[in-house]
């Protein structure tokens, strides 16, 4: 199979390239493939034509994304647009990274997938509307929503790769 992943220099990107040994994966850093750019990321997939998209990409920094709101949803939700629109092209499956900021934190119980959204911040609603935009174009499209990512960076020095 292969396996295009951008955000390959982010912490969870890093860390499946370097985990991700029985694919054929190609591993995409913003200096390589920069999402808000559509002409780039299908030049992208035209080479590496994958079977999957991981997109890992994102402005993640929360107090960031408040005092510039247009550069996250510049990467946030038209990049992440960008990468599905050129998914559905290339016939790939989509797995995007998304977040439990696109909830308000008001629920007792664990949320579930069908949980209306409610974000409470520019971050939050900056990939709500992504998961919203995504899902129109790939309805078959796989969102996964973290709570927090940690890690050593030291342990994960790998450089992201073009295969």
């Amino acid at each position: 199979m292969r396996v295009t992943i951008f955000g390959a220099t982010g912490l969870l990107g890093k860390a499946l390239v370097r985990q991700w040994t029985d694919d054929n994966v190609s591993g995409l850093g913003s200096k390589d493939a920069d999402i808000r750019n559509p002409n780039l990321i299908s030049n992208v997939l035209e080479e590496t034509q994958p079977n999957w998209i991981v997109l890992a990409a994102a402005y993640t920094d929360v107090d960031g994304c408040e005092g510039n709101p247009e550069h996250a949803f510049d990467v946030n939700c038209r990049g992440a647009l960008n990468v599905a629109k050129a998914a559905k092209q290339f016939a790939s499956r989509l797995l995007f990274l998304s977040t439990d900021y696109v909830f308000d934190g008001a629920k007792n119980r664990p949320y579930e997938t069908d949980d209306p959204r409610a974000p409470l911040n520019v971050y939050g609603r900056s990939k709500a509307e992504a998961e919203v935009q995504i899902s129109e174009v790939l309805p078959e499209c796989c969102i996964l929503r973290t709570s927090w990512l940690f890690g050593n960076n030291s342990e994960i020095g790998c450089e992201p790769t073009r295969n």
